[in-house]
């Protein structure tokens, strides 16, 4: 038995309830090739209002394979903590002249984040 219309309109609403976009962006350096497309890096999350649980993740970046990294790398993260080792996963293992910019785009991600839950 399929689900009627309403029903999944209802279901996809409760959803878009329980969790919280959080947008964090940044310059990218001229010598970047995310800079031919856009002059900012944006990382966009969607995080569990109740966990604080990254459950989702998008970028702009430019390549399908550093998307996919990015979302492996963040998705299951509680942002309510410390981000120092997200940074440090970054530093480690993500050898691009964006680095510095994916490393801002997340940080001003989690300030945007700490200011909601402290507000």
């Amino acid at each position: 038995m399929t689900a009627s219309l309403a029903e999944r309109w209802h279901t996809a609403a409760m959803g878009a309830r329980t969790s919280l976009i959080v947008v964090g962006y940044a310059r990218v350096p001229r010598t970047s090739a995310v800079h031919g497309a856009s002059e900012f890096l944006t990382v966009s999350l969607r995080i569990d209002r109740g966990t604080g649980v990254i459950i989702e993740v998008d970028s702009t970046a430019i390549a399908g394979m550093v998307r996919d990294w990015v979302s492996e790398l963040l998705v299951g993260v509680n942002f309510a903590d410390d981000i120092g080792p997200v940074l440090a996963e970054i530093d480690a293992h993500f050898l691009s002249n964006a680095a510095g910019s994916l490393k801002q785009a997340i940080s001003d991600a989690w300030r945007r984040y700490a200011a909601y839950r402290s507000s």
